[in-house]
């Protein structure tokens, strides 16, 4: 089973990729089973407007939702050691590429 999330500003799979991972407004959670697209899931950020240490507690959000693949745009040099201790791949995608695109992408990879 793997849990993808995506940093998004609506969510979705039409949704394009945020930016940034830390100021996105939400990230998009896609489960898949055998490389089939099983669950999607939207979640708000709840860091988002931080105005410091946002990055940190944005790696243990994730790690706590049991996330472990992340498609982001930017390295996370403050939440990396936590993302990578909680066993998440970090995979860096381009920034306006559409979820859905991004996700058919992780499962030929997988």
């Amino acid at each position: 089973m793997v849990k993808a999330a995506l940093p998004t500003s609506k969510g979705g799979l039409d949704e394009r990729v945020h930016e940034s991972l830390v100021r996105a407004e939400t990230f998009t959670l896609v489960e898949l089973e055998d490389g089939e697209i099983k669950d999607v899931k939207v979640l708000e950020n709840p860091y988002k407007d931080e105005p410091y240490g946002a990055g940190s507690k944005v790696a243990l959000f994730l790690v706590n939702l049991g996330v472990n693949v992340l498609l982001t745009p930017m390295d996370c040099p403050k939440g990396k050691a936590i993302l990578e201790a909680g066993g998440v791949k970090i995979i860096k995608v381009k920034p306006g590429k559409r979820v859905e695109e991004v996700i058919k992408s992780l499962q030929s990879s997988l």
